[in-house]
This record gives C-alpha cells, structure tokens and sequence, in this order.
C-alpha cells in the first residue's frame, strides 16, 4: 500500500514518523561534533602533558581516502535526514490540505 492511499489521520501519522527520523539524524550528527571533541579534550586532559597525541595530529595523519570516508558519510546522513524530514512534511501537508 503506498501512503498516498493512506486515510488521512494515517498519512499524517506516517509524515510525523518522517520528521521524526530526520531529525534523529541531524541530532545524532550534531553529537557526533559535540562528543567526540569534548571526549578528546577530556582524554588529554587526564593523560597528562606527557601525551603528544592530539585530535589535530590525528586529523592530519589521516590519508585521503579516509578523509574522502568521513566526508562522504557526513555528507550523505545530512542528505538522508533531509530528505525523510521533507518527505514528512510533504505527507504531512498532504493529509492538512485533505481537511479544508
């Protein structure tokens, strides 16, 4: 069954479940580029000044096809939390415009 044969109350159900999803993967990014900062700092912190491994050196020593990896994934959970929160409000307008 697709959702645009869904009742009214259904496709708007299943648009909220969208959003819902779309916004789970932008939250989850956002921790990602709050967590593991904090969590390298904190680890620095408690190892003392004798450790030489910094996030910045790790960042450096990283080779292209690792940086090419990140970038990609980063870039395609931004792309897929898009489209499930657009596809959301698009069911969502679907199932209000129903009503008038």
């Amino acid at each position: 069954m697709k959702p645009s044969e869904y009742n009214k109350e259904a496709r708007e159900a299943f648009g909220k479940t969208l959003v819902d999803i779309g916004m789970a993967v932008f939250k989850g990014i956002i921790l990602l580029f709050t967590i593991i900062p904090i969590t390298a700092i904190l680890k620095s912190i408690f190892d003392g000044p004798e450790s030489t491994d910094t996030m910045v050196q790790a960042f450096f020593t990283m080779d292209n096809g690792t940086y090419l990896l990140l970038v990609g994934f980063i870039g395609l959970s931004f792309l897929i939390g898009h489209i499930f929160r657009k596809e959301g409000l698009k069911h969502i307008h679907a199932a209000n415009q129903e009503n008038a």
